[in-house]
């Protein structure tokens, strides 16, 4: 099984990653379209971010429209914001100031 975030490949992880969001959100809108064998997930949320996931039998891809930073050893993605930095240690965790 191949994984995508936002156009790069991730190492597939049984049970997936946890989303953190920097800027919290109240509301989420979720809908889900089944069609032909394939799945595509799309999700709303009141703090701007929207994320689509489309899954089919040899891959997953997910777009986010933000910039992410991926905490590989604690299976997190960050959802930057704007003037967010991010630290990137050797040991895949990442720090986000």
């Amino acid at each position: 099984m191949r994984v995508f975030l936002n156009g790069q490949e991730l190492e597939f992880v049984e049970g997936g990653y946890e989303y953190v969001f920097l800027k919290p959100y109240k509301r989420c809108v979720q809908d889900k379209v089944v069609k032909d064998g394939r799945e595509l997930y799309i999700q709303y949320y009141d703090n701007g971010v929207r994320i689509r996931t489309l899954i089919t039998p040899k891959e997953i891809t997910t777009l986010i429209n933000r910039d992410v930073a991926v905490d590989h050893k604690n299976r997190k993605i960050y959802i930057l914001e704007e003037g967010n930095q991010v630290l990137r240690h050797d040991d895949g965790t990442v720090e986000v100031i």
